[in-house]
């Protein structure tokens, strides 16, 4: 495979043994220092902790600090709670421990690595130092947010690492596509192909699988044997359940502020710039490594188009814009792929002085879980007085259950608020989403949870988000209303705080 596989566009020339100021349109050689490549991480690491502390995230912020907690107290994914995420992100959480400010900071990490990966990937293939550094700001700019955790960002980054060692570390691109398996499969899957593609049978491509396949499975092997079957119907099986959070694509703009059109139109602007990069230069090669990445992350963000699933499309493409413009002779093409870049820069751009405006309106939680993170001013305050209230009823450790407005029909759910409360969710069932909690069997199994335990406690999240009516299988009732039954007939309204209802069991009903 040449050197313009990656990319497309003329074929390989000889790379350079002196340092040149320039050669041809934006062509320019620098050497990549090591210190070069701890400012450009730095840099970008700096760039996505803007305002670090700006917002909560109920629902998936929620999700991994639940779990991490839960692994961390001895639990086992899957086997004692039911997780839809391959076990490499909850890992992860549980070693960096409850506080969201500790992942913010790790993800922000991930973002600069991911950066500095882009750079490095655009330069090897072009030695292009500008295009290069185009890359490394649109991929800053896209992993900047959002600082939830998850397994999306951990990832991207090493499958872009994969794909750099691909080309003559074999071994080291498998292990890399191998991690990247245990967080996302998909993603693992198409880092490992792309590696393949570089490397070829004379750098021991081949090899990339051995050493992939050994470590997905050895990472797979202890939840394989504990509980193989809700291992296996938990994450893999997760995705017969996907298209009950599918939400129309975005494409006609709703607003006439330039900021906004780019915001919700973005999903729209990166599979168009996919289609255009395809155009420019699928037309003279037949493989490349990062196109796998690219449809990859093109369904992942056609799954539920939302801002949550931008990440990986966008970072990948913005290393595929930039190496094709750089291997690209034709000046038009170079503006259309540079447009490309400028716009994922430019939205990254908007959603950080979005964070730094929208902070000024936010104030910090009094709770010592919450340390260090700031919300809404009233939802602050109904969650300090919630927690006052439960603490005056049960002691920390104690169950309660986290429940959306109706279990029936089930958008998100507020599973930070075990975090929060400090207390125990008495189900298996942190994952509040539809398809999930909104069957009889699982609600059947709750219902049982909660008689068991005598939980005490009940706090209905009435939020706008989590009441908000969707397009999808959210938006509809699975007409199973058992557990809802369970809890009016057993508890009682004990307090409203903000979007809070507490509930507390009641002995003579």
């Amino acid at each position: 495979m040449s050197d313009g596989a990656m990319s497309g566009g003329e074929a390989a020339e000889p790379r350079p043994t002196t340092r040149r100021p320039s050669d041809g349109f934006f062509r320019v050689h620098v050497e990549a220092t090591p210190l070069r490549l701890v400012v450009l991480g730095l840099l970008a690491f700096a760039f996505a902790t803007i305002d670090i502390r700006a917002g909560i995230g109920p629902h998936d912020e929620g999700l991994m600090l639940q779990w991490g907690h839960r692994i961390a107290s001895g639990e086992w994914p899957y086997r004692d709670f039911w997780a839809n995420y391959m076990p490499g992100a909850p890992y992860l959480q549980a070693l960096l421990g409850p506080s969201p400010v500790t992942w913010r900071w790790v993800r922000a990490a991930i973002a600069g690595i991911c950066a500095v990966l882009a750079y490095l990937l655009t330069k090897r293939e072009t030695t292009n130092d500008r295009w290069a550094l185009a890359a490394w700001a649109a991929v800053a700019a896209a992993m900047a947010w959002p600082l939830t955790p998850g397994p999306t960002a951990p990832a991207t980054t090493l499958a872009l690492g994969a794909v750099l060692a691909g080309r003559r570390r074999s071994g080291l691109a498998g292990g890399l596509a191998g991690l990247a398996f245990l967080f996302r499969p998909e993603v693992g899957v198409a880092a490992a192909i792309g590696a393949y593609i570089l490397g070829g049978r004379e750098h021991g491509g081949r090899r990339v699988w051995w050493v992939f396949g050994a470590v997905a499975l050895i990472g797979m092997l202890p939840f394989l044997i504990v509980a193989p079957g809700d291992f296996l119907s938990q994450t893999f099986g997760f995705a017969g359940l996907q298209h009950l959070q599918r939400l129309p694509f975005p494409l006609a703009p709703h607003t006439l502020d330039p900021n906004k059109v780019l915001e919700h139109d973005f999903p729209a602007v990166l599979v168009l710039f996919s289609a255009l990069w395809a155009i420019a230069t699928l037309s003279r090669r037949t493989a490349w490594a990062l196109v796998p990445l690219l449809v990859v992350g093109l369904a992942y963000l056609l799954a539920r188009t939302d801002e949550f699933h931008l990440v990986p499309l966008a970072a990948v493409l913005a290393v595929a814009l930039a190496a094709g413009a750089a291997r690209d002779r034709r000046v038009p093409w170079k503006v259309v792929l540079g447009a490309g870049l400028a716009l994922i820069i430019v939205n990254g751009l908007d959603r950080e002085l979005g964070k730094v405006t929208d902070g000024t309106r936010l104030a910090g939680v009094d709770l010592p879980a919450l340390h260090g993170v700031r919300t809404a001013p009233d939802d602050a305050h109904a969650l300090e007085e919630l927690a006052a209230a439960v603490d005056r009823r049960t002691r920390p450790g104690s169950y309660l259950l986290s429940a959306p407005p109706r279990y029936d029909r089930v958008r998100v759910g507020d599973t930070l608020l075990y975090i929060a409360l400090q207390r125990r969710n008495p189900t298996r069932y942190d994952v509040v989403q539809p398809g999930v909690v909104t069957t009889a069997k699982v609600q059947r199994e709750m219902a049982r949870d909660l008689e068991r335990t005598r939980t005490p406690l009940v706090v209905r999240w009435l939020s706008p988000a989590a009441t908000m009516t969707e397009h999808n299988g959210s938006g509809r009732s699975s007409g199973v209303h058992l557990l809802d039954d369970y809890i009016d007939t057993h508890y009682a309204p004990a307090g409203r705080f903000g979007d809070y209802l507490l509930l507390a069991r009641d002995p003579g009903r």
